[in-house]
């Protein structure tokens, strides 16, 4: 099978990407600037990358005539919370825009086995009760969650109205070794650096009460992979642990697991302007298409913490993955 990932650059496509391969498939995968190449987490030598802008509808439409994908995992977004906070109308560009771009071009050119979005839990905002199912209404609390809930409706509106097979993986937390820009890497990033200067240091965190369910990405791939094959369009699957953490969790762990002491400080300036209190995944739908989460969160903090304590310093650049 020929694959087209798109944002294949980004923390998920990376793994998604090698994981394709391993499965024998040819994988091309996109990214938006070649820092994004830079990253420490390794692709299979096999995969084809070239450069896609989601917000050049004629480079979409080129790109997927190309490649002439039998199916397509949608990973491209500008995936970052804070960024789409300070630039709403780049990330409904690219999230929204630049899929219906996707979605016009594969109508000329059909990937025949289909299309896989990367939803987000974001989309949900504030939940009215816990676990979330797939049912809950969806109202985002932010510009990034709701240009995800736009997504979806665009695509559950291209696949009702042109029979095109889109399924949607409705991500909650995905976390790893490697990952920027989330609160366990950040913390572990920070506890690395902290450790090379060999004396007591201060840690900077921000809300410690928010819950989140959080996978690992070894755990989130292979349910992606189960939602392309068995998923139906009309039906989004939650892809979560099916519990939540707290961040102070999170913390306690890590400085548990710190050469040297540490202390905690809250900054303000890591708080976000409005912030779930819990969002907990009720995964059921995910377990009855075959996939059960296996990782424990306790060994995705510690392996998230040696992955940066083997780093010698801060790699990439910037938001991935247009």
């Amino acid at each position: 099978m020929r694959i087209l990932v798109t944002g294949a650059s980004g923390f998920i496509g990376r793994y998604l990407s090698s994981y394709a391969r391993a499965k024998g498939h040819e994988v091309v995968g996109t990214y938006l600037s070649e820092a994004e190449l830079s990253s420490r987490i390794p692709t299979d030598p096999k995969v084809e990358w070239t450069r896609l802008d989601l917000r050049d509808g004629a480079a979409v439409t080129s790109l997927v005539k190309k490649v002439a994908p039998d199916a397509v995992f949608h990973l491209g977004a500008q995936a970052y919370a804070k960024q789409a906070w300070a630039d709403p109308l780049d990330t409904f560009e690219t999230n929204v825009l630049g899929t219906i771009r996707l979605y016009e071009a594969l109508r000329q050119h059909p990937a025949v086995r289909g299309v896989l979005l990367t939803a987000s839990a974001a989309a949900y905002g504030i939940p009215e009760r816990l676990p979330i199912s797939e049912d809950a209404p969806l109202w985002a609390t932010n510009p990034y969650g709701v240009s995800k809930a736009c997504q979806e409706l665009v695509s559950y509106q291209y696949a009702q109205n042109f029979g095109m097979r889109i399924v949607r993986a409705r991500l909650f937390g995905t976390t790893g070794p490697g990952k920027t820009g989330d609160a366990l890497n950040d913390f572990a990033q920070q506890v690395a650096h902290l450790e090379r200067g060999g004396k007591p240091a201060v840690l900077r965190v921000g809300n410690l009460e928010a819950r989140r369910d959080v996978s690992d990405i070894r755990d989130a791939v292979p349910a992606l992979w189960t939602v392309f094959e068995a998923g139906r369009s009309e039906q989004p699957v939650n892809i979560g642990a099916g519990r939540s953490y707290s961040v102070r969790a999170i913390v306690d762990q890590l400085v548990g697991l710190a050469r040297i002491p540490l202390t905690v400080h809250v900054d303000p300036e890591l708080l976000r302007p409005t912030d779930e209190a819990d969002n907990v995944a009720e995964i059921s739908r995910l377990r009855a298409l075959g996939h059960e989460p296996r990782i424990p969160f306790e060994k995705t903090i510690a392996d998230a913490l040696e992955f940066w304590r083997m780093a010698e310093g801060p790699a990439g650049a910037g938001p991935p993955a247009h």
